[in-house]
């Protein structure tokens, strides 16, 4: 009967939601932080890889880089690659900082195959609200920018408005030079 049931149900009515994934996100990385049994080393390590595993850094690349992205097929990898240990280094430069956030789900809107979860950010007694843009990514959801809730700040304009600027004036190749030597 489970194998007719399973056989009859579509398969995203069971998928997690953009909400359940980032709490698991948001769980995990509360467990790994907790956990006495890890050295300090591994524990921010293991925090990283729980943050980054729930972002999808070559969407990022693509929509920060815009019609530059198409342009520099070939060196698409590449920048990914030089955009994620860009990122791993920014988290593990505000390691403490991240270790003291607590992060609380409120709400979730998904408009297709996109979806904002709405959180509450506290910290140092500051209390923000942070809207997570998600997108469904194989058969779960990943994130693609963070901003906060009055639009005064996205990672993906930052970011965008810093590398575009810096390829008005140099080649493609020269800022990911930029971008590794930072990292």
């Amino acid at each position: 009967a489970w194998c007719f049931l399973w056989g009859i149900v579509p398969s995203h009515l069971l998928a997690e939601t953009p909400m359940q994934a980032l709490q698991e996100t948001l769980d995990r990385y509360q467990h790994v932080l907790h956990d006495s049994a890890l050295m300090e080393d591994s524990r921010k390590e293991q925090v990283l890889e729980t943050i980054l595993a729930r972002f999808d850094v070559r969407e990022m690349s693509k929509r920060i880089l815009g019609p530059f992205w198409d342009q520099h097929y070939e060196q698409q990898d590449a920048f990914v690659a030089e955009f994620t240990a860009f990122m791993k280094r920014i988290f593990l430069k505000q390691f403490d900082q991240i270790k003291g956030l607590k992060v609380a789900c409120r709400e979730e809107n998904i408009q297709g195959s996109t979806a904002k979860v709405v959180t509450n950010l506290s910290t140092s007694g500051e209390e923000f609200i942070i809207n997570f843009r998600m997108h469904q990514f194989d058969s779960g959801w990943k994130i693609y920018d963070v901003m906060l809730d009055n639009g005064s700040f996205s990672i993906l304009k930052s970011y965008r408005t810093q590398l575009q600027s810096i390829l008005q004036f140099s080649s493609f190749e020269q800022m990911l030079q930029i971008i590794g030597g930072k990292n």
